[in-house]
């Protein structure tokens, strides 16, 4: 983390982040026209993810070789999430002027789709759990985890600027809502996907387990060693959260869609 190729690729996305939203405010494009984009991108970084990350491991007796997808790659972070809303908002039923579930969508994509990926990329997680930092620009991965969050970053500022979509209190409110919804939800898929081990009945150890949302490990390499400091933490994420969100909303007006930009 923040070593030269981390830093290089940091500037890499700035500068395609900046380049997307000179480009899509030149030729004031729909948001219909740009999430279309977004969806090719969704799709390639999928793609990509897959063919790089899969792997052929052997069956216990190691008769048969199987292609497996380790489970942190599953698109279960909140980032990946964003994809399955990308999707619906460009090919769900209704205009997004007219549907309210795709205005709640983008409203919820706004704040989270630029906080995601603004971490991600400033903390990404593939060179401690992936690759290495010496892999930074010869493993796809790397491409995918920082080109993909540039244009979902990219996508999240433009949402307020193409003045398609409404924002109010009530928008903090539902998409604080629905991230801690989310929150508890992936407690339990990162409880899930984990590999216990039991003794007699006894839970004694996990071997792995998942981290999606960044709920069980720090992305800093800080221990959580018991659960009085694991609650600090996640009161730490949630309080965050709050007021990152809060700050992004602040600016915009309320109740109001601005005209398309001139």
């Amino acid at each position: 983390m923040f070593s030269l190729q981390h830093i290089i690729w940091v500037v890499i996305s700035i500068i395609l982040t900046a380049i997307n939203l000179f480009f899509m405010k030149q030729r004031r494009s729909s948001l219909k026209n740009v999430l279309t984009a977004c969806c090719i991108v969704c799709v390639a970084s999928e793609v990509t993810k897959i063919l790089s990350c899969i792997e052929m491991v052997p069956s216990s007796d190691g008769s048969i070789m199987y292609p497996y997808l380790q489970m942190q790659h599953l698109p279960l972070h909140l980032c990946s999430i964003m994809i399955f809303a990308i999707f619906y908002c460009r090919f769900g039923k209704g205009t997004i002027a007219e549907s309210k579930i795709k205005q709640f969508l983008l409203a919820f994509m706004y704040p989270t789709c630029v906080l995601g990926a603004f971490f991600a990329i400033a903390l990404p997680s593939i060179f401690s759990t992936t690759i290495t930092v010496n892999q930074a620009f010869t493993h796809p991965i790397a491409y995918q985890l920082f080109i993909y969050h540039s244009v979902l970053l990219s996508l999240g500022l433009y949402i307020p600027m193409s003045g398609e979509v409404r924002f109010s209190w009530s928008t903090y409110k539902s998409t604080m809502i629905s991230l801690i919804g989310l929150t508890f939800f992936e407690i339990y898929f990162n409880s899930i996907f984990a590999s216990p081990t039991y003794v007699n009945g006894k839970l004694v150890s996990v071997d792995y387990v998942t981290n999606f949302f960044f709920l069980y490990r720090t992305p800093i390499g800080i221990a959580l060693n018991t659960k009085l400091a694991w609650i600090i933490y996640l009161l730490i994420l949630v309080a965050l959260a709050f007021s990152l969100i809060a700050l992004l909303y602040l600016p915009l007006k309320k109740n109001t869609v601005k005209d398309r930009i001139r």
